[in-house]
């Protein structure tokens, strides 16, 4: 079984073939060892080649060798996993890059809770690269937007339920000496001349001599057209596939960065002849490729390529190709990651289909833009039902359960049913700032939803007042060009005018059309901005 180890070169001793160098003894080990035994739920975090996966390799099989081994390939596959798990035995979920398993229809804190509830004596181990990792600090919030912060919030949940233990990429001296006792292997020996600058680890695994080839690679005379299709499949998975790139996307992509590089005049190599290139091993007996896979199912970047800083924007061109291709629930993933890199239309198809197959806040984005994939009513019903089954499962007060029963209060809000809608976030508001503070973009959504909800159904002056303190305090904590702030700029004009108010709507559409300026001309946002400025200007 593969279980994601970067492969080493390979020695040839008679007939026997030895792909994988003798393991070394991490100084991270005993805290692993130590998290494994006690916990449900370990993560290794370290850079791409630090030789995390093979140290949590090492404990599973040093601590749970009689355990039954259960590697999922992706995240449709856990639901499947939870759905049909056995009765009884221990188990070993392994979820290597972590990150891939992440967000809707992968492992959420309910589908925790119920891998825990089972029969079945179950742990989980995980690896995750640091790079990933960093998205899912409490720090990197304020850098999610709209969608974003919804797999961010999720994500981060899983996280917080997971012993974490870091490791180095550097390898300590204690670690070195250690190696050197295995002197017989020369892969480990040439590793160790390398670890002035880099980890034994990824020494091993080629990465810094696969950085240093494909950078040279863009030359005159060299590999450009390789060069290039690796360029498109880094960029691949830096936008959130992390799946094999079908053969004849990554021959209409790479196109694009020959131009963007101008090196369309320099190649003289086939498409046939760079792809070979590209998945040349650095090492005549195997070691890494810059590209790893076969035409079916077709072929990834290799991940340590990922992380390089510098990386310039991820073309349109990319975001439309991957979107078209990713399944349902990773295509909203990308879709959200589409929409923070301000790439608007190759996201809009994939948010349409994660809201049909049920992701409530792809229906909730759609529906504010304008473009809904179903009628409010039948929304608020769908919505209706997921949360009263969430709350039977995890209980009312949990933070998957108020995010869902904030939906519910604004769907019913968009149906026109304002009593209803009121009566929800009344009684959410109190639960949500206990919870998670009054700062918290959850409980701020509901501060305004409520105060819509008076302007609509009850005091117009006083659901002004609550309606400008809500925004006031939504600018201030999460700036104002985040798209929540945008969102409820639009509401308060657009409620202003159909309401007759509009010296109101005037002195707040300043501040509104301020906030949408970076957007761009075709942007639903943008649209509905200037249709506002349209009424204003015909009142």
């Amino acid at each position: 079984m593969t279980v994601g180890v970067h492969p080493a070169e390979a020695i040839v001793q008679g007939a026997i073939v030895d792909r994988v160098p003798t393991y070394v003894a991490r100084d991270v080990d005993p805290q692993l060892h130590t998290a494994f035994r006690q916990a449900v739920f370990v993560t290794l975090v370290g850079e791409s080649a630090a030789g995390k996966t093979r140290a949590a390799f090492e404990a599973v099989k040093a601590l749970r060798p009689e355990s039954f081994f259960v590697a999922p390939s992706t995240r449709e596959s856990l639901e499947v996993l939870v759905e049909n798990f056995p009765t009884a035995g221990k188990y070993v979920i392994w979820l290597d890059d972590l990150e891939r398993f992440l967000g809707p229809g992968g492992l959420t804190t309910s589908m925790l809770s119920r891998l825990l509830m089972l029969q079945s004596e179950v742990k989980i181990m995980a690896t995750m690269r640091s790079h990933e990792y960093s998205r899912y600090r409490n720090r990197a919030e304020p850098g999610a937007t709209g969608a974003a912060q919804e797999f961010w919030r999720q994500g981060r949940d899983v996280l917080r339920q997971s012993v974490l233990v870091h490791m180095e990429r550097r390898w300590s001296m204690a670690e070195v000496n250690r190696a050197r006792a295995f002197s017989g292997d020369v892969r480990l020996a040439r590793a160790l001349r390398g670890n002035g600058r880099f980890g034994v680890a990824e020494v091993l695994a080629a990465g810094p001599e696969l950085v240093e080839v494909w950078q040279q690679a863009w030359s005159s005379g060299r590999h450009p057209r390789g060069a290039a299709l690796v360029a498109a499949a880094v960029d691949a998975r830096r936008a959130g596939y992390h799946r094999p790139l079908p053969a004849d996307v990554l021959q209409r992509l790479h196109e694009t960065y020959l131009v963007r590089a101008d090196r369309i005049e320099l190649h003289s190599e086939s498409f046939e002849e760079a792809l070979l290139w590209a998945l040349t091993p650095t090492t005549p007996t195997g070691g890494n490729s810059l590209l790893l896979g076969a035409e079916e199912p077709g072929y990834i970047a290799f991940d340590y390529l990922i992380d390089i800083p510098g990386t310039k924007e991820i073309p349109e061109v990319v975001w439309s190709a991957i979107l078209d291709i990713a399944p349902v629930h990773e295509g909203y993933l990308i879709a959200c990651n589409a929409l923070l890199a301000d790439f608007y239309a190759p996201a809009i198809p994939a948010l349409q289909r994660a809201a049909l197959a049920g992701v409530g806040e792809a229906e909730r984005i759609l529906l504010e833009l304008g473009i809904p994939v179903r009628s409010a009513d039948q929304s608020l019903a769908l919505t209706s039902q997921r949360w009263r089954n969430l709350r039977s499962d995890l209980g009312e007060d949990h933070h998957d359960c108020l995010e869902a029963e904030s939906l519910v209060a604004s769907f019913a809000l968009h149906s026109g049913r304002y009593d209803e809608a009121y009566e929800i976030y009344a009684g959410l508001i109190a639960r949500v700032i206990a919870h998670l503070g009054d700062d918290h973009p959850l409980a701020l959504g509901v501060r305004f939803g409520l105060a819509l909800c008076v302007f609509l159904s009850r005091s117009r002056e006083e659901g002004l007042r609550l309606m400008d303190a809500a925004l006031r305090d939504s600018v201030v904590i999460l700036g104002p060009q985040h798209v929540a702030v945008l969102d409820r700029q639009k509401w308060a004009v657009r409620v202003l005018i159909d309401a007759g108010c509009v010296s109101e709507a005037r002195q707040r559409f300043p501040a509104l059309r301020d906030s949408s300026r970076h957007l761009p001309l075709g942007h639903p946002h943008a649209v509905e901005v200037r249709q506002l400025a349209d009424r204003l200007r015909g009142e």
